[in-house]
């Protein structure tokens, strides 16, 4: 007999199991449910539309609920939030926002994938027009139609983490001025500060008014313009981007009695299985276990939403597939420079309490042969335990691309290497690419050492 799947959720993680389900079994019954208008979208590809790099924002939705149904035979109800989980009886309430209707539909087996969505702070007059969060592909609508309609010549984006310092470049591609208020005292808060000097100057050289350690107190309208009340002072703007973190959507489930972990997202096994039997959790609104801590943390990106949401499907329709866990491997492009990292920072490395003493070295070597033009300086940190030399994170930054570099050392935490194992590592070598020792290599050695 077969079973009735059904999924709260269709972007990233929940229309990836959804795939895999219809694939493992063509005849199932298979309904996801999305409070939305749109599933499957590019959310990650949302500033560089707004800022023009992208003309055609119709290419960011990877995939429409029409061909989604006629194509994959999957029954996506777009405008249907599923309001409650009722385990005893294997069923979801569902509002159809269409048409203002509340019905149940009956399940054998559930996945949540309900994402995470964009912390508003409680600031007074924040709910103002012209101040807005990007976390959708409506969010993305409503600013660039904002932009279009009125005549934005600055914006205040407050907040400076990956989201915040791209759309900061996002503006500045539109001419538009942009001033950025960080309580903190750097930007990109997941990085250690020893990193950024070179960052933080040049996002400076290309315009923008960096305010760190500074805190926004309030919002108030005068005329056409948004005041922006802050700690260091009051500033005219005429948009306020409101970029200050994620938090997930966990409430319906632990409403229905299924565990959440420290952070509040939803806790799951390595076959993406809650505590509730034939419910599941996948993307943005679940813990994974972290491969250098062997802890749950909550750590929302794309990768993991998308490779968690495909192991969900496929355990789901009988598979016995494991999510091995994740690093928090990120790359994050802010002007001519790239920024990216993976497993554990020199802060997190000390204070987790679970290693021996904890060393760093920061290194800078040249990307290519450094007699072949166009060379440029890649900045390089490890963090590893002192007695095993184990490398548990790294961050590199340069203006040149250093995204499959970092892969490199991802792999390298995964097989939990040593720093003396990395420096010895047979990588590429020419001198258009790079150096005979590749600064991973240059880095490994200092370290070693």
């Amino acid at each position: 007999m077969q079973k009735k799947f059904v999924i709260i959720g269709g972007d990233a993680a929940g229309m990836s199991a959804a795939s895999k389900i219809r694939r493992l079994q063509p005849n199932a019954e298979l309904v996801v449910f999305e409070k939305g208008h749109h599933i499957s979208f590019a959310a990650c590809g949302l500033p560089y539309w707004l800022g023009g790099v992208i003309k055609d924002g119709s290419k960011l939705e990877v995939l429409t609920p029409e061909i989604a149904r006629e194509k994959r035979g999957i029954d996506v109800r777009t405008q249907h939030e599923v309001i409650n989980i009722d385990v005893a009886t294997n069923t979801v309430t569902v509002a159809n926002h269409s048409n203002g209707e509340t019905f149940t539909e009956v399940y054998d087996k559930l996945l949540i994938a309900t994402g995470a969505r964009a912390i508003i702070p409680p600031i007074p007059g924040i709910a103002s027009q012209g101040i807005f969060t990007l976390r959708s592909l409506a969010d993305g609508q409503k600013i660039h139609s904002y932009v279009d309609e009125h005549k934005v010549s600055h914006a205040t984006i407050v907040g400076a983490g990956y989201v915040g310092l791209e759309m900061a470049e996002a503006f500045r591609n539109l001419n538009i001025d942009v001033t950025m208020v960080e309580m903190m005292n750097q930007v990109a808060p997941t990085f250690d500060g020893d990193m950024l000097d070179k960052l933080t100057e040049h996002v400076q050289e290309q315009g923008v008014d960096l305010r760190l350690g500074t805190h926004v107190n309030e919002f108030s309208s005068n005329d056409d313009k948004i005041i922006v009340h802050t700690s260091g002072g009051d500033l005219k703007t005429d948009l306020v981007l409101v970029s200050t973190g994620v938090q997930p959507n966990s409430e319906i489930a632990r409403e229905a009695g299924i565990s959440v972990g420290a952070s509040g997202a939803i806790s799951v096994n390595k076959s993406m299985l809650t505590n509730i039997e034939n419910i599941y959790a996948a993307g943005d609104c679940i813990e994974h276990n972290h491969l250098v801590l062997n802890e749950d943390v909550w750590i929302p990106l794309a990768t993991s939403a998308n490779k968690g949401g495909r192991i969900a499907g496929e355990n789901m329709a009988g598979g016995a597939n494991r999510f091995p866990g994740v690093l928090g491997t990120a790359v994050v492009k802010v002007f001519d420079y790239t920024l990216a990292q993976t497993g554990l920072t020199e802060k997190q490395a000390v204070q987790s309490a679970k290693f021996g003493e904890i060393e760093s070295t920061l290194i800078t070597a040249g990307s290519k042969a450094h007699y072949y033009p166009g060379s440029t300086p890649i900045t390089v940190k490890l963090i590893t335990e002192k007695t095993s030399k184990r490398l548990l994170g790294a961050q590199m930054v340069s203006r040149s691309d250093i995204s499959k570099r970092m892969d490199v050392l991802a792999t390298a935490i995964t097989a939990r290497m040593t720093v003396e194992d990395i420096a010895l590592l047979d990588l590429t070598y020419a001198p258009p690419v790079a150096p005979v020792y590749d600064p991973i290599h240059v880095a490994a050695s200092v370290a070693s050492k």
